[in-house]
């Protein structure tokens, strides 16, 4: 029987025959233990999926009717193979379902493709992503050499390490590219070393699908590209900063307007460009910036390098990262002080006009030349001349008002001697020819030849006073 077991010999023992045989058994159990019967193993399994907070020895040997000994070989093979799990409790044992997931479960749960290969560049198996991906049946691929395989992405695969440069023995990570279906796709690959259950070695190769991130990023630097395009050819200044207010980009207008080469301004604050009193005012504007507030169109006071003030007119919009998080903020400004100027004479020229509108006195503006022709004139004119409009009043040349041509003549010829005349008396006639007496008071404008440009002038009705 010895002969039979696979034993050479049966050592001696004192306790004769069933000590033998004792041993004998022991021997033919150990042998037996290197197979384990499928039907113990899913009866030993099924018992302790009924009892989820485990069993011991004992327990699962009076419920499976299994020796207790041989019991406790199964259980230590199923705990070697991680098919069940145990944990000491006092002095007992208990042993439970193992909740760990086998590598292979795990990669076809996976949304990276997998791929393992032999020694021989034989595919040992692939996760369900990869023959979805290739559009193939899974088994034109499992059992096949890399090279008898008609896939160009296949072919590709990195088997040997020479690709990135590495050793075939250590962990690397490279980047490919391959067509699938007609379309350009991306892959990061990780090939790690693997040791199979058979004893012999390859790789196995993690794939991540990075097209859509790939293209994202390329159409990112695309857009970066064409922004800084704009950013450099624009009109107005355009100013880059950190979330805390330091410049960290700014472009050519910039410079212009405010005279601090890029060199010099760059990891300065933003505040270098305000007044000492209005950085109060900036600080807000930065802090509701970095809140992810709009800053639109509001205008403020800041300073050139060689500190002329400016008027400017700041818009400023945060910038924000991958997770909506304020990275940063761009700001534009554009000067206003010229219009600013403008606007303010503007508005003083409204309210003389205004004011000189509402008296009882002519006052005007016209050209110097012998005819002459209104530039402006006020509505106490228009009733002494009895026009209705200024439009009327300034489409008749100034000469044809004057009852005798000579009087404009001698009043030009005086302003070019004098530059003044005061309280001049005049002979006009009116729009429907009635004549009138009037008293002029008029100032000369001289150009840069001083010649005489314009008169400014004031004018009172006296025809009742020079009949009384």
């Amino acid at each position: 029987m010895a002969d039979l077991l696979g034993v050479s010999s049966v050592p001696p023992h004192p306790a004769g025959v069933q000590a033998r045989m004792l041993y004998v058994y022991q021997s033919c159990s150990s042998i037996c233990m290197a197979v384990l019967d499928p039907e113990i193993v899913d009866r030993i399994k099924r018992t302790l999926r009924w009892h989820p907070r485990g069993m011991t020895i004992s327990d699962l040997s009076f419920g499976t009717k299994i020796n207790r000994n041989l019991m406790a070989k199964y259980l230590d093979m199923l705990l070697i193979s991680g098919q069940v799990e145990m944990r000491v409790i006092g002095t007992a044992k208990v042993y439970y379902l193992s909740r760990r997931v086998p590598v292979s479960a795990m990669f076809e749960f996976s949304s990276d493709l997998v791929v393992m290969i032999g020694e021989d560049q034989r595919i040992h198996s692939v996760n369900e992503q990869v023959p979805h991906l290739l559009k193939l049946p899974r088994e034109e691929l499992v059992g096949k050499r890399i090279h008898e395989i008609d896939n160009p992405f296949i072919r590709s695969l990195p088997v040997n390490g020479s690709e990135d440069g590495s050793s075939g023995d250590k962990e690397s990570v490279i980047e490919l590219e391959s067509e699938i279906s007609g379309e350009e796709c991306h892959f990061r690959i990780k090939r790690v070393p693997t040791a199979f259950e058979d004893g012999t070695h390859g790789i196995t190769l993690i794939i991540e699908d990075v097209t859509a991130a790939t293209k994202f990023r390329r159409m990112l630097e695309i857009s970066e590209a064409r922004y800084r395009g704009i950013v450099q050819s624009s009109g107005e200044a355009i100013i880059g900063k950190t979330p805390e207010g330091v410049i960290n980009s700014w472009n050519p207008a910039a410079e212009e307007l405010f005279g601090y080469p890029a060199d010099r301004i760059l990891g300065k604050h933003l505040q270098i460009l305000v007044p000492p009193g209005l950085q109060n005012e900036l600080g807000l504007y930065l802090k509701k910036a970095a809140e992810g507030e709009y800053v639109r169109h509001h205008e403020m006071k800041m300073v050139r390098q060689d500190g002329t003030p400016l008027d400017v007119l700041i818009t400023i919009s945060p910038i924000r990262g991958d997770h909506g998080t304020v990275v940063g903020a761009s700001s534009i400004v554009r000067d206003i002080t010229r219009e600013k100027l403008e606007r303010h004479m503007r508005d003083h020229e409204d309210r003389y006009r205004k004011l000189v509108a509402d008296i009882d006195v002519g006052i005007y503006r016209s050209t110097a030349d012998p005819t002459g022709h209104f530039v402006w004139g006020n509505t106490a004119l228009l009733d002494i001349l009895g026009y209705p409009s200024f439009n009327d009043l300034q489409g008749i040349q100034v000469i044809d008002l004057f009852s005798e041509p000579e009087g404009r003549l001698d009043l030009i010829g005086e302003l070019r001697k004098s530059g003044f005349v005061k309280n001049r008396i005049l002979h006009l006639k009116r729009r429907d020819e009635k004549p009138i007496t009037v008293c002029v008071t008029a100032l000369a404008e001289f150009d840069d030849h001083q010649n005489v440009k314009f008169i400014n002038g004031i004018v009172q009705d006296v025809t009742g006073r020079v009949r009384s």
